[in-house]
């Protein structure tokens, strides 16, 4: 007898330009026989408190021309999600989750006791972050029945915390890698559960391969949770001696970026 269907409840943040990409990729491999897609939880993009703390600090990071670019991508989001019929546009979450029938709301505190207590009813195999915006404390670590797993676009534990693909690029590096794993209290570690790398091949504008690392992610998501359903997961240690962490980057680290060659959008 085949082994059932695997229960994944994922959690990710708002976003309206990268991971609509993700979603789309994931939703068009996913095997949905032996994946059983529970929901899809949002929490605030980048976990800041309002939308004007959180164009400063992006602001702090694109300047002025960039920034004007991604406003004008934003409102053209928000604009479609309003007026497009969802039969012809799905560029949201919400809209890739409702055309996939997956259930999908806005959760502002994943670590609420409410929250925590209705997962425990859900009561789901693995607990999925696609670049949720909030930390995981213990208590919803303890929840699903197999593990926490976080998709995070760099190789762990050297390039641990914001904007991964960006560092990576920074410190010119030839390739950029997706890294699978459990999650812990700590940001980014744990055990390594699958891990691809994707060589930029020239790659200079940041915009295009976080969009690619998007679908590698998916992709990468999908044959790790065949994996799971089939029992043939090995999680690896990390090595502890190369951690390192990245904050997110400001002005400075976005003007050398340009200066290296390299565009934001």
């Amino acid at each position: 007898m085949s082994p059932r269907p695997l229960r994944v409840h994922i959690i990710t943040e708002e976003d309206p330009f990268y991971l609509p990409v993700f979603f789309c990729e994931f939703f068009a491999t996913v095997p949905r026989e032996r994946i059983d897609i529970l929901g899809i939880d949002i929490t605030p993009p980048l976990n800041q408190p309002t939308r004007q703390a959180l164009a400063r600090k992006l602001y702090r990071f694109y300047g002025g021309l960039d920034f004007v670019r991604l406003a004008g991508r934003f409102a053209l989001v928000k604009a479609l999600d309003l007026l497009a019929p969802r039969s012809l546009w799905c560029g949201t979450i919400n809209r890739l989750a409702a055309r996939n029938q997956i259930p999908c709301r806005v959760v502002h505190d994943v670590n609420a006791p409410e929250y925590v207590g209705e997962m425990r009813r859900v009561a789901p195999d693995l607990l999925v972050s696609v670049a949720a915006s909030q930390i995981f404390k213990r208590d919803l670590l303890s929840v699903p029945r197999l593990a926490c797993v976080n998709v995070h676009t760099g190789p762990l534990p050297a390039y641990r915390g914001m904007m991964p693909v960006f560092w990576q690029m920074y410190d010119k590096r030839k390739s950029i890698t997706v890294t699978l794993h459990t999650m812990t209290p700590d940001i980014d570690v744990g055990s390594v559960l699958l891990q691809r790398e994707v060589p930029l091949n020239g790659d200079r504008n940041l915009d295009l391969v976080i969009r690619k690392m998007k679908r590698e992610g998916a992709r990468t998501l999908v044959e790790l949770l065949d994996r799971y359903h089939t029992g043939s997961v090995r999680p690896v240690a990390m090595n502890g001696h190369q951690a390192q962490y990245h904050s997110f980057p400001g002005r400075a680290e976005a003007d050398r970026f340009r200066h290296m060659g390299y565009r934001l959008v």
